[in-house]
């Protein structure tokens, strides 16, 4: 990788990040909630079976009400959990919130004794967090490269989740980055022809 896609990389991050960070919970709320609405009515979610979701960090578009909506039309949660020692992904079946608990990076996920193993094949949509993406598929990850691995071992819709300022006009990404198919902003989703 060249140090200058290094470096625009991580300028691109610490500038959305901050953007993030200064979102007030008056805007942020309000947002969420039309994230909610359009996912609800869209189609591949409501046919998808089994969804992967990210427990979401306090700056990140929240989950909860995702993960509550999709318990209540019958379908799988699963979730990420992070492997100590190791950039791979574990991913647990979740049937309650009260199963969570702090994780290798401080993220929310399941207890070690009460994972419930899922295979990424079973997974019918895949939502996503990331720092930024674009219009073509592009994603801007929190530099670990947890989500690349695990998106080439499911064939799901990948779905981005992410405020409108986090869709840039173009994200440096590298041959090894795995695209998105969608992108759900508070203003609808944004489907991507990759």
């Amino acid at each position: 990788m060249s140090e200058q896609l290094l470096l625009d990389k991580k300028k691109t991050r610490q500038r959305v990040l901050q953007q993030r960070r200064a979102f007030s919970a008056t805007e942020k709320t309000p947002a969420e909630q039309r994230m909610l609405k359009f996912l609800q009515s869209w189609d591949i979610f409501r046919q998808a079976k089994t969804i992967h979701i990210f427990i979401s960090k306090t700056d990140e578009p929240d989950t909860s009400p995702i993960i509550e909506s999709a318990w209540e039309s019958g379908k799988t949660v699963a979730v990420p959990c992070v492997v100590p020692e190791s950039f791979e992904l574990f991913h647990s079946q979740l049937k309650s919130f009260e199963d969570l608990s702090s994780g290798a990076l401080g993220v929310l996920e399941p207890s070690p004794e009460g994972r419930i193993a899922m295979n990424p094949e079973s997974f019918d949509l895949v939502i996503i967090p990331g720092v930024a993406f674009d219009r073509q598929g592009g994603r801007l990850g929190y530099g670990k490269g947890y989500y690349d691995r695990f998106l080439e071992q499911t064939a799901a819709f990948r779905l981005a989740l992410a405020f409108n300022f986090q869709v840039l006009e173009k994200v440096p990404t590298e041959k090894h980055d795995v695209p998105m198919n969608g992108i759900l902003t508070e203003s609808g989703i944004i489907e991507v022809n990759n």
